[in-house]
């Protein structure tokens, strides 16, 4: 496997285009005859190679995922790999988790920041769509680039568990999908997906779920590149209500 287009998108975006340990932009300017150099790398936390820094402790169709890749300039991917003593899987995680924290901060500050902003092309949906099998909501992860989730505060623990594992499994087979293209594969998915919705229901809880389309756009619509998001909620069936698509309840679902 290798590291899918989408996962490096991610990766580019969450990190603002900056090396996470020097916060230096990883791109020069363009000249009159040139295009922009690019310096910035895709490092792995976890070594893909056996023999390689923090190797280890990974399964295999994580190596390439978005959460042990972290975006470094040339020198800094140099210095981790280095001093793998130093640069530990916790310690490059942590660094990983701060300086997207970091650029996430930023906000309108830096003008030339990237951003998500909805796509006029399409109706932004206002419901969930109940998902009660494994299929529906696998296209869904496969349609999309990045994620968002909710899920009811006040459970108990064992609850929570299920539920944050759940999100967690979406996570990472969105950061897969593209590299899942047998059928056998994809159908693998489908089935693991439809064993926690199941369980999720008979503890008397609902999925719900919609692809928001956005764009993901520097500043200037011709920049401008369609950016899905998915959204995932789990609720308590007993707090559920069904509506039509434009969000008014039906009648007996009135309160």
């Amino acid at each position: 496997m290798s590291v899918s287009e989408k996962t490096r998108k991610i990766l580019w975006v969450q990190a603002g285009g900056r090396c996470a340990i020097c916060k230096e932009q990883v791109i020069t300017p363009g000249t009159d005859s040139d295009d922009p150099s690019v310096f910035g790398e895709e490092a792995h936390i976890v070594a893909r190679s056996s023999g390689g820094p923090r190797a280890g402790g990974l399964a295999e169709e994580l190596i390439d995922g978005h959460a042990n890749l972290i975006l470094l300039c040339s020198k800094d991917h140099k210095r981790v790999d280095d001093q793998p003593g130093h640069f530990t899987v916790e310690r490059l995680r942590q660094i990983k988790g701060d300086h997207e924290a970091w650029v996430r901060s930023l906000g309108d500050a830096d003008a030339g920041r990237t951003r998500l902003v909805p796509d006029p092309m399409f109706p932004q949906p206002r419901v969930l769509k109940l998902i009660t099998r494994g299929n529906p909501l696998w296209n869904m992860v496969k349609e999309s680039v990045t994620f968002e989730y909710a899920m009811p505060d006040n459970l108990r623990d064992d609850d929570e568990d299920l539920i944050i594992e759940f999100m967690d499994l979406l996570k990472d087979y969105l950061d897969i999908a593209g590299e899942l293209v047998s059928v056998r594969e994809n159908r693998d998915v489908e089935k693991t997906l439809q064993r926690y919705i199941s369980q999720l229901a008979e503890r008397g809880f609902l999925v719900g779920a919609y692809v928001r389309h956005m764009l993901l756009t520097g500043g200037t619509a011709q920049d401008a590149t369609p950016w899905p998001m998915l959204r995932v909620e789990v609720q308590l069936g007993t707090s559920a209500v069904v509506t039509n698509e434009s969000g008014t309840p039906y009648p007996d679902q009135a309160r």
